[in-house]
């Protein structure tokens, strides 16, 4: 598949999958709103909301392959771009976090933990990685049910749109940020570069 046309139809996923955790997290919100709730819970409810997010994702970049035989080279762009997604949201939700607390917010400190944050996009990849190797266990009930979820609200036409829409500034965030890496890559390799020779030119000079 094509680069641009997978990130593309990822952002799309990744919006409907979004789209239809609010109504879930609300559910879950509802049913708990006596119980006092914590940082733990909170990274509870966003691990299992991560786990399905990636095994989701899973079984939509292997298609309709009956055997669940997932290629792992096919599979490289998907995980780059899952990498990125989650480096988004780490930044969006640090951001938010630090906005929130120079206003003196206190319950801010319940929705974010950095190490939290870390250990769970850590854990989402080793997920990942077990689901390449066995394919089978992705292959479940609550994720056949997202699966087909978000593949019929994207084959509607008004909200399917919609979310195409978002796809596509999906996709222009994620070469964005591509280009900035490179971009970073390359001015801290020549920075290296022009150091070592200023350092060279200089080990000259002292021995003149």
């Amino acid at each position: 598949m094509d680069i641009f046309k997978l990130t593309f139809q990822l952002g799309v996923f990744f919006a409907i999958y979004s789209f239809i955790w609010f109504f879930i997290d609300f559910g879950i919100k509802v049913i708990t709103s006596g119980l006092v709730k914590g940082i733990h819970h909170t990274y509870l409810i966003k691990a299992i909301k991560y786990l399905f997010l990636v095994n989701v994702i899973f079984l939509l970049s292997i298609g309709e392959n009956q055997s669940y035989d997932a290629n792992e080279k096919s599979l490289v762009p998907v995980v780059f771009i899952l990498f990125l997604y989650f480096i988004g949201k780490f930044q969006k939700n640090q951001n938010t976090n630090a906005l929130f607390s120079r206003m003196g917010v206190e319950s801010s400190k319940k929705q974010f933990n950095a190490r939290y944050e870390i250990i769970l996009i850590s854990l989402s990849f080793l997920i990942f990685g077990f689901l390449v190797l066995e394919p089978n266990i992705a292959n479940n009930a609550i994720a056949r049910w997202f699966k087909e979820s978000i593949i019929d609200i994207e084959s509607t036409r008004i909200i399917g749109f919609i979310f195409k829409v978002i796809g596509f500034f999906f996709l222009l965030n994620i070469l964005g940020k591509t280009i900035n890496s490179f971009q970073y890559i390359i001015s801290k390799l020549s920075s290296t570069t022009s150091r070592g020779g200023q350092d060279q030119f200089d080990d000259y000079e002292e021995l003149e």
